[in-house]
């Protein structure tokens, strides 16, 4: 127990005086009657009844030193150790991720039982205890730095709202340790969450929110062009089920607002299907598509998906090759793809920052280095991850039909008379590899990111093998043609909530969600920001640039956050299900107050009922 206000112990001087006020003797005042026949019988009875009146003297005494007491270590605010310890710096870490929006079965969300979990622990804020609040999504913000004013943190608490974005909670945990490290004294940090912990530190206190849940997703929606007709597009939607049972319903496409399509889906347990809305006409720079599962499940954000069709933009490509008909004829037949031709000799990597992809066909330049290289490429048989071993007729053994280059590409049945071995790197905080398709432990093809700048790597020589043959050669080549221009050719065209969105010169944005289908006017008094702006919440974001005016679509598509199954109903403490559970996590010295207030009130009737007159 540690007392904040130790100086309030100061008016115990004043307990000799009520005991005095208590021992001091009525004196009596002196009158002239009549007659002492009456007054004799009364005086008689108070000689018997003294004993008792003293008795009720003592109690009154007694209630009034219980009353003073209470007071007095109200005045003194007794704190527990849990709360706080003498010089104690208290970071509360708040998670505001799209998963914190999940309704529990009492009808409450995770975020508004977790701003409660903060408002008991701000209530204790003090001189001895100062507390800062942070939140976490993708990334880290202070919301509140340290303070001892109990009002002003509640009030901070009290406007924090989720995010449909993603994220982790080690960047807020690590700018928490940041901000402690100034402070003296005992420091803590609490995290509010809906997982367990996973961090061994025992500086760090979690704080479980939720219950585990079944939950039904939308975990991709996007438009492109067909390849064999660029005015019209067709949608892709991927839903999934995160739960154990079998669930079924319908997914509805809404074009501006009018419903466009209606689709029955059944989805196994813990399966996701992909549905294909073909042949919409396509916009100039405006066309909104929305996506709505007529669902009910715990987390209503991912029940909705946004998108923007695209507007008709030729890709500018760059084809490095000594001679290779099937990607030279199948690029002229590409009414997207606008390209060059070059051979290996004239080749710089210079120009690549001019052409959307570079195709490098067997001719990979001498010293290229992916350190350094900038733009995005394409190197098919000779690549950077190449070694000097050949495999013979590889068998397609792993496709990630999720990857965006092989989407709808089935490359199973496909003979490759010879590939290249290639090593797939590890990974690295500046670039990001992935293998979408392998035979066994031989990545055949390899994709990496670093920032805006893409590569793919073909593993195999196109003429090969019998892939030109097949349907699945042009949609290989526009996937990954498209996925390594996708930066430049839709810059703000879709992204994830809590992704960065670069803008270009002179390029503006306005920071809350359109919802008006009928007119490019967005919300009124609605901010812009220009330079780079990280939206937070779904919907379609308005950018102009002059009379220029584009489209961003906002989703929060992670498994991760639709995920619910893995929430956890331990809690470092028991939750608030009671109606008097607001009360228990008031600070010790409101209670004090409390109890002496109703004692107060017990003695004054006790007193009017002559009881301890």
């Amino acid at each position: 127990m540690t007392f904040l206000n130790p100086l309030a112990f100061g008016f115990l001087g004043a307990v000799p005086l009520i005991v005095l006020l208590y021992l001091l003797k009525v004196k009596r005042r002196t009158a002239p009657v009549s007659t002492l026949m009456f007054w004799q019988r009364v005086l008689e009875e108070n000689r018997r009844r003294a004993l008792f009146h003293r008795l009720r003297q003592l109690l009154s005494l007694l209630f009034h030193l219980l009353i003073f007491t209470l007071i007095l270590l109200a005045l003194s605010k007794p704190e527990l150790a849990r709360f706080v310890r003498t010089g104690t710096s208290t970071v509360l870490v708040l998670d505001t991720r799209a998963r914190m929006q999940a309704v529990e079965s009492d009808g409450e969300s995770r975020f508004t039982k977790a701003k409660r979990e903060l408002n008991a622990f701000a209530r204790h804020a003090s001189a001895q205890n100062a507390v800062a609040i942070l939140t976490a999504a993708a990334g880290a913000q202070v919301a509140a730095p340290f303070s001892d004013d109990e009002k002003a943190l509640q009030q901070i608490i009290a406007k924090l709202e989720p995010t449909d974005a993603s994220g982790d909670l080690n960047d807020a945990i690590k700018l928490a340790n940041e901000l402690l490290a100034s402070r003296s004294g005992e420091k803590r940090i609490v995290v509010v969450t809906d997982s367990k912990s996973t961090n061994p530190d025992p500086k760090i206190d979690f704080i479980s929110i939720g219950e585990s849940h079944e939950n039904i997703a939308i975990t991709r929606f996007a438009a492109r062009p067909l390849l064999n007709s660029p005015q019209t597009s067709e949608v892709l939607l991927e839903l999934h089920n995160f739960g154990n049972k079998p669930a079924h319903g319908n997914v509805e496409l809404y074009f501006d607002d009018a419903l466009l399509d209606v689709k029955p889906f059944d989805l196994a347990p813990d399966a996701h299907r992909v549905e294909i809305f073909p042949w919409l006409p396509q916009t100039n720079g405006r066309g909104w598509l929305r996506a709505r599962l007529d669902v009910k499940d715990a987390l209503a954000t991912d029940n909705e998906a946004f998108a923007v069709l695209p507007a008709f933009v030729q890709k500018h490509v760059l084809l490095v090759t000594r001679g290779n008909w099937f990607i030279e004829k199948m690029l002229e037949a590409d009414d997207t793809t606008k390209f060059e031709l070059l051979t290996p000799d004239a080749f710089t990597p210079e120009m690549a920052k001019d052409f959307d992809a570079v195709i490098l066909d067997n001719a990979l330049p001498n010293g290229f280095d992916l350190g350094t290289a900038r733009g995005n490429f394409l190197f098919v048989k000779q690549t950077p991850f190449t070694a000097n071993e050949m495999l013979d007729q590889p068998l397609v053994s792993d496709s990630d039909s999720r990857a965006p280059l092989m989407r709808l590409v089935a490359l199973q049945n496909v003979t490759f008379l010879r590939s290249s071995k290639m090593t797939l790197p590890a990974g690295s905080d500046a670039w990001k590899f992935d293998a979408p398709l392998r035979s066994f432990e031989n990545p055949l093809i390899i994709s990496g990111v670093r920032g805006n700048q893409r590569i793919a790597a073909f593993a195999f020589d196109i003429a090969e093998t019998d892939l030109p043959l097949r349907v699945a050669f042009p949609l290989l080549m526009s996937n990954t043609l498209q996925w390594l221009a996708g930066e430049k050719q839709n810059s703000i065209g879709s992204v994830r909530a809590g992704e960065t969105l670069t803008l270009e010169n002179g390029q503006r944005v306005f920071t809350k969600p359109q919802k008006n289908t009928k007119t490019d006017t967005p919300l009124v008094n609605a901010k812009m920001v220009s330079g780079a702006f990280q939206p937070m919440k779904n919907g379609w974001y308005l950018a102009r640039n002059g009379d220029a005016v584009s489209w961003t679509a906002v989703n929060t598509f992670s498994e991760n956050e639709s995920d619910l199954r893995a929430a956890t109903v331990a809690a470092k403490r028991a939750s608030h299900t009671s109606p008097f559970a607001k009360f228990a996590s008031w600070p010790i010295w409101t209670d004090l107050a409390l109890a002496a207030f109703v004692l107060f009130t017990l003695e004054w009737w006790l007193f009017h009922r002559r009881f301890t007159e």
